[in-house]
């Protein structure tokens, strides 16, 4: 049994409070012997619209501000996913860090990007550790479908998403809606579990974020949702014979198809490429 947990609350406005907010989670989940712990995008330095705030308050990985971070985590035994922006030299980067008794596992790079201000990451490469292959999708990688099944084709079984959803009043998002088709659509297809972890943000009359924490299993079935607007963890425990590392077809698919969808690909690549302009492309 693997027992994953999903962070919603409130962001905090500065790093005291973001540590001990980090603080808390690291002892109700040793409490409650979590193995893993999914927190939200940018929980490590707050998430910003703008450029100017998101660099003065961005971490490098390889100085101490960061390992202060990881050094928080020594004596636990819970592996967490956090989010954070990275500065690495003058590139900006919307980061999770996976980090586990005082080590950082690794860094992935989100790929499709909210501020265009962030550089993109291009590297998929899962995690491991306590004998479990997973993935991290950093919130919009998880309307995609590439980002996932490059972790399922690398036998990944459990798929993080930290998330920010601030969002204007009249997005589709400012309400929850009865299910995710996103998410139903990476579990599913990738025959993955999905966990994801939110901030929450009362209606200020322009901005809001009800929490769109959830858990989907490989069937693609909400099997555990939080509280809208509210702060909690949100804790299922994941039956060891229901992780899938291997696929099958749902996965792999036809190799007669997937080679037609190469070339359809390629195909459609080239004509972006030679486009004009003016071109409009169906």
């Amino acid at each position: 049994m693997i027992k994953v947990a999903a962070c919603q609350l409130l962001p905090a406005s500065d790093v005291k409070d973001r540590k001990n907010q980090f603080q808390h989670f690291l002892k109700l989940t040793e409490r409650d012997q979590i193995d893993f712990l999914c927190l939200p995008e940018g929980f490590l330095t707050g998430y910003y619209g703008d450029e100017q705030l998101a660099r003065k308050h961005a971490l490098d990985v390889n100085e101490e501000a960061f390992a202060e971070w990881v050094g928080m985590t020594v004596g636990y035994s819970v592996t967490v996913i956090v989010g954070f922006n990275e500065l690495a030299g003058t590139e900006l980067f919307d980061s999770a860090a996976v980090i586990e008794n005082g080590s950082l596992l690794g860094i992935q790079r989100k790929h499709y990007l909210y501020h265009n201000y962030f550089s993109s990451g291009i590297d998929f490469s899962p995690f491991q550790t306590k004998g479990i292959t997973f993935g991290v999708l950093i919130c919009l990688d998880t309307n995609y479908f590439e980002p996932a099944r490059l972790f399922a084709l690398k036998r990944a079984s459990i798929l993080f998403s930290p998330m920010c959803n601030k969002v204007p009043v009249d997005h589709p998002y400012a309400k929850r809606p009865p299910y995710y088709s996103h998410f139903v659509a990476r579990s599913f297809e990738n025959r993955c579990w999905l966990a994801t972890s939110d901030w929450v943000w009362p209606n200020d009359g322009n901005i809001v974020c009800p929490g769109h924490t959830v858990i989907y299993n490989p069937d693609g079935q909400e099997v555990a949702r939080s509280e809208e607007g509210e702060e909690q963890i949100l804790v299922y425990e994941i039956p060891s014979d229901q992780l899938f590392s291997e696929k099958g077809r749902r996965v792999v698919g036809s190799a007669i198809l997937v080679d037609q969808l190469i070339k359809v690909s390629t195909m459609g690549l080239n004509n972006l490429i030679s486009a004009k302009p003016n071109d409009v492309l169906v």
